[in-house]
Order: C-alpha cells, then structure tokens, then sequence
C-alpha cells in the first residue's frame, strides 16, 4: 500500500524584518562604539522585541546596547555594578 508522501518541513527561520533588524543594530553599534560585536539577539521589552547587542569596548569590557529600531535609540545598558564606571 503506498503511503502518503508529507511535505517537506523546511527548518524555522526568523522573518526577513527581525534579521535586517539585528543586522541594522548591529552595524550601528559597531560604528557608535568602535568596539568588536559579540552578539545579538532579539528580546521582548514592555510588550516588543528590541534588539541587545553584546560587544567589548576599546578598554576590554564587555557592554550591552540596547536598539529598538527607531532612529537615535540605541542605548547603552546601565551599569550594573559599582566598578562598571564609565572612564
């Protein structure tokens, strides 16, 4: 008895939007701060997705800027710790 041939499931992929996203923060950052990326992904913030971007500034600590997309917007996360200075 043949079997009934299922399609094929192609693997999950991030909508073209959320990529050219990542890849905008990410190219901003990179020329705000200099420093070398280390990462990014998105994550929800106050009921949307933003864009953190993981990268290690000219002194070899490693900071997070937060991106959401809109002009003029990316942001530095604040310090965390004490010894966090910003020098």
């Amino acid at each position: 008895m043949p079997q009934a041939s299922r399609p094929a499931r192609e693997p999950a992929r991030p909508p073209a939007q959320d990529s050219r996203s990542i890849s905008d923060a990410v190219r901003r950052v990179q020329r705000t701060t200099g420093g070398q990326i280390l990462g990014a992904e998105q994550v929800p913030f106050e009921g949307r997705n933003i864009t953190r971007v993981k990268y290690m500034d000219d002194r070899g600590r490693v900071r997070y800027m937060d991106y959401t997309g809109d002009p003029g917007t990316a942001q530095r996360g604040q310090p965390r710790r004490a010894d966090n200075d910003e020098r």
